[in-house]
């Protein structure tokens, strides 16, 4: 004569369930926090960089002639960006703003900031600008919006979701087509766009962050 399961313990092993999945829920959420803080704290670290190397210089790092613009374009050329990684040298010197006019790139910012000792001077470009989702910070200028170009740092390569929390946590709205973070990804729209619906979350992105001054 067998005994099967009384409802009280069918009861307690549910609830055991319940309480494991809620656990492993709420531990994907507390690691996707912390993946999107990560990616935000690097973007201000470099925003902070910015500044104290326009302190120090009376310009940003990466504009060569001094006008405010970085003229080294960060294109929204698919979620790469230009599809090349920033150069690997030791040396900053090699490709730093070494005098007024000279051609601006993608590693002219991360260079100024190395030679300058703002950023570590031994890091090569490609380390410094790398992020954990094994894609590139770049810092350049939009094409003309309105007339106007705008200085921006790009993060490539992200996820949507990753990217809407940071939209909301620096703009306080999840929209990536005004504020100072926007959806940067697609050919053509320097001026940012709507993220992707959210059944296309893990959709990767590139945010464009406007650190100085953005479009209205």
């Amino acid at each position: 004569k067998s005994a099967g399961f009384t409802l009280i313990e069918l009861a307690i092993v549910l609830v055991i369930i319940g309480i494991i999945l809620g656990a492993v829920l709420k531990g994907q959420e507390l690691i996707n926090n912390a993946r999107a803080k990560r990616i935000q704290n690097d973007l201000r670290g470099f925003e902070s960089m910015m500044w104290t190397y326009y302190d120090r210089k009376g310009r940003f790092p990466g504009d060569c002639n001094g006008n405010g613009i970085h003229n080294g374009d960060a294109p929204p050329l698919g979620v790469n960006g230009t599809g090349t990684p920033p150069s690997n040298y030791v040396d900053p010197a090699a490709d730093y703003c070494s005098w007024y006019g000279a051609t601006e790139t993608i590693n002219t910012p991360f260079s100024d900031l190395r030679v300058s000792r703002i950023a570590t001077y031994g890091t090569p470009n490609r380390i410094l600008a790398r992020h954990h989702y094994n894609d590139y910070f770049k810092i350049g200028s939009t094409a003309a919006i309105g007339g106007i170009r705008y200085n921006v740092i790009v993060v490539y390569g992200v996820p949507a979701w990753l990217a809407k929390m940071v939209d909301v946590s620096i703009d306080g709205t999840e929209d990536g087509s005004a504020g100072r973070i926007r959806n940067y990804s697609k050919t053509g729209y320097y001026a940012g766009y709507a993220w992707p619906a959210d059944t296309f979350n893990d959709q990767l992105v590139a945010v464009s962050y406007f650190f100085d001054k953005s479009p209205s």
